[in-house]
């Protein structure tokens, strides 16, 4: 056994002369300039790319994940319908499209003759399915409301102001995009908002004037001196992003003269707006296309004409095909943001679907019904560039369904959410003793759903 050296006699000495200079150093530390607060923020940055890079480099490291889905009816909804092609996917994004798709040998492979491929539903506004800000901190990744939205084909939504999907099980990949929108307040009720969203855009669009003409004069003359921006924060800050649509404003109006109040917003100062409700919008569509509006839209929401107004008001079961005719791209909404079990079809996220056939009901095509809870929603969202339509580089989201997805009998059989299986109808039990396999003449289940009760006392 090695033994330990004995202590030397000089030891404490050592230790109180280390003490003495180690105290006798503080000052001379603390007398040193703290670290600036961009130098701070300069070292997390730093620090928080380092973590990405780290994050990229593990990805790299990792075998290529494949996924082929093969035989199925491809609605692609930014092309043609193509019938029975091979969907190719390596590491969330879609590799191939085609018929004579080379699929590697270590890809999984999911047989989905007889079904329909579409890409995966957008729920523009959403509540209770994903958690609260942020929510790659927040989400129940194994929670029932998750489950059962994949279950009616919903593979991203927005939850709070933070677009993202619906990853089963795990937080990769989870946020698509963060800050999707700025909440306007330009109400009638409320007339100092109104001035002061004005005033506060008058002034960005004449600093852009004078930021312009300094552009010029530097052509000439390099000692040209800028514009001062040192009041550019705060909200002045958010109007001038405004007006380089570098964000996108939300508001709720209905009726058509609050939404042709704010077409004239929109037309004068050239800024993107979503407009929730537009139930009035057949009778504005016009004016909102004009100004380039966009809504997201109830088609089943109903108000009742008011007899005492001498102008054309209320609802309309035609006002998804007004607009569409009219150019205005709007996304389609159900009534309760929500996913519930409460048994009225087509009342929640659960069945996002059944909404846009309403739609179909007031006379809009079916392609653009799909389009309106697929690529039209996820440009609302601006995130279109990523997901809404079956096209190479996109990430692959898809719901397969049994059936013509705005049917009231179709029901989704898998959803893929990156590229992954994140929904299995018959791994699931939520809905497996529902028309197994897809059999349509298949007996009633003895048990009640959402979970088999087992064997009777």
């Amino acid at each position: 056994m090695k033994r330990l050296p004995k202590p030397s006699v000089f030891a404490p000495l050592v230790v109180s002369a280390a003490v003495s200079l180690a105290l006798a150093a503080v000052p001379a530390r603390a007398a040193e300039p703290s670290p600036s607060p961009d130098k701070k923020s300069s070292s997390a940055d730093e620090k928080k790319a380092e973590v990405e890079m780290g994050d990229e480099q593990t990805r790299a490291k990792e075998p290529d994940r494949y996924l082929a889905v093969t035989g199925a009816v491809v609605h692609t909804v930014a092309g043609p319908v193509l019938n029975g092609p091979t969907v190719l996917a390596k590491n969330g994004k879609i590799a191939a499209i085609g018929h004579y798709v080379a699929i590697p040998d270590e890809a999984e492979v999911l047989d989905a003759s007889g079904y329909h491929l579409y890409p995966g539903l957008v729920a523009v506004f959403s509540s209770g399915i994903l958690g609260s800000e942020p929510p790659d901190d927040n989400t129940d990744l194994f929670g029932l409301p998750l489950t059962l939205a994949l279950a009616g084909g919903i593979t991203t939504a927005l939850t709070g102001n933070t677009a993202a999907k619906l990853t089963f099980g795990t937080v990769e990949d989870h946020v698509v995009k963060r800050k999707v929108f700025y909440t306007l307040r330009y109400s009638t009720a409320t007339p100092d908002d109104r001035r002061k969203f004005r005033s506060r855009m008058d002034r960005v669009v004449q600093y852009r004037r004078e930021l312009e003409a300094y552009e010029e004069r530097k052509k000439v003359d390099p000692k040209a001196k800028e514009p001062d921006k040192s009041w550019l924060k705060g909200d002045y800050e958010t109007a001038w992003k405004l007006l380089r649509h570098e964000i996108t404003a939300v508001t709720d109006a209905d009726t058509a003269s609050q939404l042709e109040d704010l077409a004239q917003l929109v037309a004068r100062y050239d800024f993107p707006l979503v407009v929730r409700g537009a139930y009035e919008g057949w009778i504005a569509a016009p004016a909102m296309a004009r100004a380039g509006l966009r809504a997201a839209i109830t088609p089943r929401i109903r108000r009742d004409r008011d007899e005492r107004l001498n102008r054309p008001n209320g609802s309309s079961i035609e006002n998804a095909r007004i607009l569409y005719e009219h150019g205005v791209v709007f996304a389609i909404v159900p009534l309760s943001t929500r996913v519930s079990t409460m048994g009225l079809v087509g009342r929640d996220l659960m069945h996002l679907p059944m909404e846009a056939a309403f739609a179909v009901r007031g006379g809009l095509p079916e392609e653009a019904a799909i389009r309106a809870i697929t690529i039209d929603a996820a440009r609302i969202l601006g995130i279109d560039h990523r997901v809404g339509s079956i096209e190479v580089g996109k990430d692959a989201d898809f719901v397969i369904t049994d059936g013509d997805l705005l049917h009231y009998m179709t029901m989704v059989r898998w959803t893929v959410v990156n590229g992954r299986i994140a929904y299995d109808k018959q791994k699931d039990t939520l809905l497996s003793h529902i028309r197994p396999e897809g059999k349509l003449d298949a007996p009633p289940p003895p048990d009640y759903w959402p979970r088999s009760l087992g064997e009777p006392f």
